[in-house]
């Protein structure tokens, strides 16, 4: 089934949550193609693991969005998996075996899925000392590239622009400062609950 739409606005939890998972999955690419280039891999590792797990964890949504199921404040990736319908599951299985058949044998994908369930947060906080997991780059890849795959293949959002919502520059400046002081306001009211 494809579902074909424009986005017009921002309102549309689906669509932007399919745009923001291939963004973060495009993100993860560019970091894991920009770290052949970097002298010292070990400084760009935390963040291509950090952008791969995020671009599944935005993936797994998407397609929960998109299937009608609730996730609440869900951000564990075995978890968010295991909610997909079984079809889905087996979709992206299937996409991921066929691309990357070594992890056929039986348990190696309980055994990664596992060890990257938190890996977005235990390798964000690795600093402070937090155990993070030795992770397989390459799981993360091709789990990444099956969930983007299975998402784009559920969906088929052209962006087009609409003149009908165009705004001037001074109406997006306005939004801008308003965006700005509703956020600086929020994060004054959570610092001022917590200092």
């Amino acid at each position: 089934m494809k579902m074909e739409n424009k986005i017009h606005n921002t309102d549309n939890k689906a669509l932007q949550s399919v745009i923001w998972a291939k963004a973060f999955y495009n993100a993860y690419i560019a970091l894991e193609q920009t770290k052949q280039e970097w002298p010292f891999e070990i400084m760009i590792d935390v963040p291509v693991i950090v952008n791969g797990c995020f671009s599944i964890e935005l993936s797994i949504k998407a397609l929960l969005i998109n299937s009608g199921i609730q996730y609440d404040k869900e951000h564990n990736i075995y978890i968010l998996f295991s909610l997909l319908p079984d079809s889905l599951q087996f979709e992206v299985l299937e996409h991921l075996l066929t691309k990357a058949p070594e992890y056929r044998e039986e348990g190696k994908v309980l055994d990664e899925l596992l060890l990257i369930s938190n890996a977005f947060v235990d390798w964000r906080y690795s600093f402070e000392g937090t155990l993070a997991p030795a992770v397989d780059s390459r799981f993360i890849s091709a789990f990444a590239n099956a969930l983007c795959w299975t998402l784009l293949a559920h969906y088929n959002v052209k962006i087009e622009k609409v003149d009908d919502d165009l705004k001037s520059d001074e109406e997006i400046d306005l939004m801008f400062e308003e965006n700005r002081r509703m956020c600086k306001d929020r994060n004054l009211s959570i610092i001022g609950k917590r200092v």
